[in-house]
């Protein structure tokens, strides 16, 4: 139990297929209308908060974000509606549950660090029977904070919390598919494993800063390697 391993959801962990995306965007023009800027054409590494802050941000924050509950209440009713949908086009990428076991095989306290604000990730996770393997109560989300690298203290206080044993920031591993993660990571003193798993190719990783990209997790043993040796590199 010497290392917190924080996994993030979409495009590492799972393919959502867009259906997380539609219902989003219908949530969003349910609660805060239609947007007078640009529609975003991609979410990939921006926490939910930070999205809707963007999308209207004509308006301001604090009229935003006093509405959030309702908006989660909203996107979780968007999900649900299209469970059928979700689970015939989205699917839980190659390797991921191998290495997740591997992982808890080898005593290691896993979580998430994700934009998703937490019932969204929650809904996301169970759907596909990955919440097992996740301790979500020590994870950080993106109802927790809009910037994602200030989610990587948050998650290292409630494990601390929770199982009385220091997380050093060095014993800290992000696993993720995009530069957003990459920098979080940096930007927080945590370790990132970079997985060329979503959008974003193995240069592309490693022009944010990333030491050791890994084409998938199709291979447990690489996976489980690239977290016990901080000079693996794939």
């Amino acid at each position: 139990m010497n290392k917190l391993i924080l996994w993030d959801i979409d495009g590492t962990l799972i393919y959502s297929g867009g259906v997380a995306g539609e219902a989003m965007r219908a949530s969003m023009q349910r609660v805060y209308g239609s947007a007078s800027t640009e529609a975003r054409h991609s979410y990939a590494g921006k926490t939910d908060r930070q999205i809707i802050l963007e999308t209207f941000a004509q308006r301001g924050h604090a009229e935003l974000l006093s509405t959030i509950d309702r908006f989660t209440t909203t996107y979780i009713e968007e999900l649900t509606g299209r469970r059928e949908a979700f689970l015939a086009r989205c699917r839980v990428l190659d390797g991921v549950v191998p290495a997740l076991e591997r992982l808890t095989a080898a005593d290691m306290i896993q979580s998430v660090l994700t934009g998703n604000l937490r019932s969204v990730a929650e809904t996301k996770l169970r759907t596909f029977g990955l919440d097992d393997e996740l301790d979500l109560d020590v994870g950080a989300y993106g109802t927790d904070d809009d910037v994602r690298a200030n989610l990587v203290p948050v998650a290292r206080r409630r494990a601390a919390e929770k199982y009385q044993t220091d997380f050093p920031a060095r014993a800290t591993v992000l696993i993720g598919d995009t530069p957003s993660d990459v920098q979080a990571a940096l930007g927080s003193g945590a370790r990132i494993i970079a997985v060329a798993s979503g959008k974003s190719t193995p240069d592309d990783l490693r022009r944010a800063g990333a030491a050791v990209v890994l084409p998938s997790l199709h291979d447990a043993h690489a996976v489980v390697r690239a977290v016990l040796n901080g000079d693996h590199q794939a």
